[in-house]
């Protein structure tokens, strides 16, 4: 039986001396836990709204049922947009199955259009199955991301603030990311 939510604990290393700690929780999609999962979303930083590239319907969720809940709940949080399972796009027996039901993997280009309609920050595809750092590049981007968010500790009571300088990247449109070195605060921040 599903839970309502999961919680990983990370710490991402800006470098070795700077850090930014996360706490990525993972909320029950299931219809039973509609009433309680606006409720996890209270100290939110960044939301990642995952989906599929391999089952076409999870990116319809994602525009018709998570990013208006997303948005109702938290208006002003960035949202980073997540196609998992990329190793599955190009997977023959999956290609086959989604040809049965006339459809198609969700390819990129498809993606980014969904990202910019529900006003996502980034778009960013992972599989774990193919490669740790396609997962770890994403929690980069929601690390960074998210610590860019708060500016104040009053924001969130979850927030701890100490002197520090962080690697940050700024985001032109979608997903193109340049560097740069500012004197900004290290973070706890949660990631729903």
């Amino acid at each position: 039986s599903p839970t309502a939510f999961d919680t990983y604990n990370t710490t991402y290393h800006v470098s070795e001396t700077y850090r930014i700690q996360m706490s990525l929780w993972d909320t029950s999609g299931s219809h039973r836990y509609d009433s309680v999962r606006p409720l996890s979303y209270a100290d939110a930083d960044l939301i990642m709204i995952c989906f599929s590239v391999a089952e076409p319907d999870s990116m319809d969720h994602a525009i018709s049922r998570w990013s208006s809940e997303v948005r109702e709940h938290c208006p002003k949080q960035p949202i980073i947009l997540v196609g998992c399972k990329t190793d599955l796009r190009t997977d023959a027996a999956t290609v086959a199955e989604l040809a049965k039901r006339r459809t198609t993997p969700i390819m990129y280009d498809q993606a980014l259009k969904t990202a910019k309609q529900i006003g996502a920050l980034v778009y960013s595809e992972i599989s774990s199955k193919d490669s740790q750092r396609s997962v770890n590049d994403v929690i980069e981007v929601a690390a960074l991301s998210s610590a860019g968010n708060k500016t104040t500790p009053e924001q969130s009571p979850t927030f701890r603030r100490q002197r520090s300088f962080m690697r940050r990247k700024r985001f032109n449109g979608m997903g193109e990311a340049t560097v740069q070195l500012r004197k900004e605060a290290a973070k706890s921040c949660s990631i729903m």
